[in-house]
């Protein structure tokens, strides 16, 4: 799923709800379910929070979006706590 956007907070937040379940679905997110998406809400949790989060991850969330190649690189080198294994970063 790309979403061609250059910044998260043009990205719907319905589109931006998928995103986040395809992630979850995918094993990239260990944290959250699909329900606790479902229930977000993008005012209190504001996007470039879930961003940093990410960052944190060693994860570029936005190229996530954008870059089939580097989800796939994500998927298959996230390790148990949901991040990017050190020796994986791209």
């Amino acid at each position: 799923m790309v979403l061609i956007n250059e910044s998260i907070k043009s990205i719907t937040c319905s589109d931006f709800r998928v995103f986040l379940k395809k992630m979850i679905k995918d094993k990239i997110e260990k944290e959250w379910t699909e329900n606790f998406v479902d229930e977000m809400n993008f005012i209190t949790i504001p996007r470039m929070t879930i961003k940093r989060r990410y960052e944190n991850k060693g994860i570029d969330l936005i190229k996530l979006i954008n870059d089939v190649s580097y989800y796939n690189h994500v998927k298959l080198n996230v390790n148990s706590r949901g991040s990017l294994e050190f020796d994986k970063k791209k």
